[in-house]
């Protein structure tokens, strides 16, 4: 949306060697550095595919404590993958380096960890994932642990990929889990947080600079900005950025027009709100009328 039909400018502002199974499914990532592994822990369900990459210049293995497999060494840039077909806890290691450890956790259900905090009372999505042994319309309850025991919140069922999804107005933090076909998902702590946005402008060189912070800290959240466009009959998203370290964004805008902007912090979909900054106003400022003009 960098251009629009009304006169409104905006700047923007933001060869492999296998060395074990081939899967032609999508993998779960894993990444082997000089002396550490990310992430440390993975979970994942039963029938996915952990592949293993060696981004150092080191030789590694991807050796199970168990012996129940073993990579080989590999070097630069090569992977390693394997299936896992049985629940349970994986622990593993590097034979040339002991000290890099891992853990691969195999479920039948996951809920996945939420990237943000949610608004108190605000729609907030979950998500997860099931194995196969629950097809597509197994029901699943989304339950929640607020202090008291696990209770349920929220019912969604299973797609035909294996994931689902439920949107549930949550009123405090707390653990949160999926439970279907009698069984539960490692819990999730979700925070709940009141954010505030700080909106600033100012005129530099033709364009509106828009300078955006949002505390408490959302580094890596997405903000968008928006115009109140009077053709349109409302609010329209005409950019986005990402927050830096300072949990801060910067927009230029162009117009030959007046009009409204606020920034709203949301989920990555763009459209999950939780938290709207003040209203400004933006574009170059009317000239006053001449007398006799």
């Amino acid at each position: 949306m960098a251009a629009l039909a009304t006169g409104l400018l905006v700047s923007p502002a933001w060869g492999q060697h296998a060395a074990g199974e081939h899967m032609a499914s999508t993998a779960r990532e894993v990444s082997i550095g000089f002396s550490s592994l990310q992430p440390e822990r993975l979970d994942i369900i039963t029938g996915e595919t952990v592949q293993w990459t060696n981004d150092s210049a080191r030789v590694h293995t991807v050796t199970a404590d168990d012996e129940s497999f073993d990579s080989g060494r590999f070097g630069a840039s090569q992977t390693f993958r394997r299936r896992f077909e049985t629940a349970g806890e994986v622990p593993y290691h590097c034979r040339l380096h002991p000290s890099i450890k891992g853990v691969t956790a195999v479920h039948e259900l996951l809920l996945d960890t939420p990237a943000l905090a949610a608004a108190s009372n605000t729609a907030f999505p979950l998500t997860g994932r099931a194995n196969a042994a629950l097809p597509a319309g197994t029901a699943v309850s989304i339950e929640a642990d607020t202090g008291t025991g696990f209770t349920a919140v929220g019912a969604t069922t299973v797609g035909p990929d294996g994931a689902f999804s439920a949107r549930l107005s949550v009123p405090t933090g707390g653990s949160y889990r999926a439970v279907a076909g009698g069984v539960a998902s490692p819990p999730v702590e979700l925070l709940v947080l009141d954010r505030q946005i700080s909106l600033h402008a100012k005129r530099a060189g033709g364009k509106t600079v828009l300078s955006t912070r949002v505390t408490p800290a959302a580094q890596g959240g997405r903000v968008v900005l928006q115009l109140y466009l009077p053709e349109r009959f409302g609010w329209w998203p005409v950019q986005g950025a990402t927050l830096d370290a300072r949990s801060a964004a910067t927009f230029q805008v162009r117009t030959r027009r007046r009009l409204r902007a606020r920034v709203r912090l949301t989920l990555s979909d763009g459209a999950t709100t939780l938290a709207t900054s003040r209203t400004l106003r933006v574009g170059a400022t009317p000239r006053p009328r001449r007398r006799g003009a």
